[in-house]
């Protein structure tokens, strides 16, 4: 079968996307991809896998996206592409990676005049997470970009998919709770399970920091933001430094923009300058040296709908690297740390000062739950686990 893949970005670093193709290809089928190519960049290849992309100019792209629930602009550019597309590859599948995508991709298939089956992969909770973006946010570009809007679109943008994909099973039945003509045997469910094959391939890199020997690290890797529950860290944190208790704040990515300039007031203040260890953004290749100097690792999620949709790709790396994690209560990483006995669960910041003074005080617990997760996700959480279910998907439309 010819399976053809749209999303919206350059592809090569998006791991969900990279992973669930190269799976499609091994199950035998032909794998096309359209996505995007910015200016004159030059991209890597996939092997076994075709890539054709639009090229068009980043910023011009990002006005198109900001504005698509005003103008139709950023619709017609992929509907008309993905139509020849279509004809082009002589596809019988369409792998739509968003919500936001699937409108464009039906129209598409109409316009292709052929017989093709499409396949949505929600890979978040769209119509909450978009209202929390930095593009979206404040009153001049919440009126521009209107993305409330989406809350009222998602039942049409759903209803042009044959399968739709999801995370969780908790995300499946919000759905189709809130949309009862979705049956749950519309649904798969593909989790952001790791390839450690990958991993294991990883070209180490030394870790770019320095950590006072007797001191527990406690690691964060990912984007800052309060949503995140970054700030919850930063606040237990300030009141270990009082305590005086031996530990270090490490706490890796980028930072967003909306909450940059307390991020790193706070960072440097007098409580927390000698607590907290910021490294910026750094490869995928690099995290493993990173969880060698840390001891624990941490998941601060605030409970709401996008958090609640599924578990995040960073606490399966944190498993893969040995480590013990403590999570907050976000109903699919609290079954995971529950049922593998692979960490702490807490509810507030008291629980989780609790949870990192526990850890930190029991090195035979860390390093029992530590082997937990990893050999939970060695043998059981990892792509091999998605390999049938996703292929089933392309097969039972």
């Amino acid at each position: 079968m010819n399976i053809g893949v749209i999303v919206d970005n350059e592809y090569n670093n998006d791991k969900r996307v990279e992973r669930e193709a190269g799976i499609l290809k091994d199950a035998g089928h032909s794998v096309y991809v359209l996505c995007f190519g910015f200016g004159g960049k030059s991209y890597p290849g996939q092997e076994g896998i075709e890539i054709s992309r639009i090229r068009i100019n980043r910023k011009l792209k990002d006005i198109l996206f900001f504005f698509q629930n005003r103008l139709p602009a950023y619709e017609k550019l992929w509907s008309r592409r993905i139509s020849r597309f279509i004809k082009e590859k002589n596809l019988g599948f369409l792998h739509v990676h968003d919500l936001y995508m699937s409108k464009a991709a039906s129209e598409g298939i109409r316009c292709s005049g052929k017989k093709v089956s499409m396949v949505l992969d929600l890979h978040e909770n769209y119509p909450y997470a978009v209202t929390s973006y930095n593009w979206s946010r404040g009153l001049v570009r919440n009126f521009l970009a209107r993305p409330n809007l989406w809350q009222k679109k998602e039942r049409e943008y759903l209803s042009y998919a044959d399968k739709i994909i999801v995370l969780s099973e908790d995300y499946r039945d919000v759905l189709t709770e809130k949309y009862p003509e979705l049956l749950p045997g519309r649904f798969g469910i593909i989790p952001n399970v790791p390839d450690i094959r990958v991993w294991q391939k990883g070209n180490e890199v030394p870790a770019k920091a320095n950590v006072r020997e007797g001191t527990t690290v406690v690691l964060y890797f990912g984007v800052i933001a309060e949503r995140r529950g970054v700030f919850d860290v930063l606040e237990v944190y300030r009141e270990l430094a009082v305590e005086r208790f031996p530990s270090v704040f490490l706490v890796i990515g980028p930072v967003d923009k909306r909450d940059r300039k307390r991020f790193f007031s706070l960072i440097k203040s007098p409580d927390l300058r000698d607590n907290v260890h910021y490294v910026p953004p750094v490869g995928f290749n690099e995290l493993p040296s990173y969880l060698d100097i840390s001891d624990i690792c941490l998941a601060p999620f605030h409970r709401n709908p996008q958090h609640e949709s599924g578990i995040a790709n960073k606490i399966f790396d944190y498993l893969l690297g040995k480590k013990p994690v403590i999570v907050s209560d976000c109903k699919p990483q609290k079954r995971l740390v529950e049922k593998y006995a692979c960490g702490l669960v807490y509810s507030d910041n008291k629980g989780m000062k609790e949870a990192i003074r526990e850890l930190s005080a029991n090195p035979g617990m860390r390093i029992r739950m530590g082997e937990n997760g990893f050999r939970a996700v060695t043998e059981e959480l990892n792509s091999d686990m998605i390999r049938k279910p996703l292929a089933d998907l392309f097969s039972n439309v």
